[in-house]
């Protein structure tokens, strides 16, 4: 059987020209690279925290339009987890997440659903979740990893519902 040919027009592209979709092992990078964040905030693990952004990065946290806090360079971001400690524990999901590369430079657009579970004003236990979207500029360092040049943390919005830490009984 003869193969039939395609009716559509081949995309042309000039030599240089660079396609927005990233090849599919740096959006695996850059989705690890999310993950990682989520899981060394999770952990308050400040040095492995640290290492996913470049020695000048900026973190800025907004909610609302409002600035709540910039963190910049390393040292700056040493203490960007500590606002966790305030809760005994919690669980960032990472969702959403969509990014672009061009070299060894990157945007991505990340959703999470962040729970920080505190104690509650009856004595029990409640959930703050936040809906967060983060805002990335990456850079491939020589290494060949990719780290945070700047990230947006913009909390679009919160709620608070009962949690409980009890076992469950099975």
């Amino acid at each position: 059987m003869a193969r039939r040919r395609s009716r559509r027009p081949a995309v042309r592209r000039r030599p240089n020209e660079r396609t927005p979709v990233p090849h599919a092992d740096d959006r695996t990078l850059l989705r690890e690279l999310a993950e990682a964040y989520a899981s060394a905030a999770d952990r308050r693990d400040d040095d492995a925290f640290v290492a996913l952004f470049t020695p000048t990065a900026t973190l800025t946290i907004r909610q609302g339009g409002a600035v709540l806090g910039t963190f910049t360079g390393r040292d700056g971001l040493c203490g960007a987890t500590a606002p966790l400690d305030a809760y005994s524990a919690t669980m960032h999901f990472v969702g959403n997440h969509a990014c672009a590369v061009d070299g060894d430079a990157a945007t991505a657009t990340t959703y999470c659903l962040a729970n920080h579970l505190r104690p509650a004003g009856d004595g029990g236990v409640e959930n703050l979740r936040m809906v967060i979207r983060y805002d990335d500029r990456c850079v491939r360092g020589a290494d060949g990893r990719w780290r945070y040049a700047a990230r947006d943390l913009d909390i679009l919005w919160t709620e608070v519902a009962p949690a409980s830490v009890a076992p469950l009984a099975l």
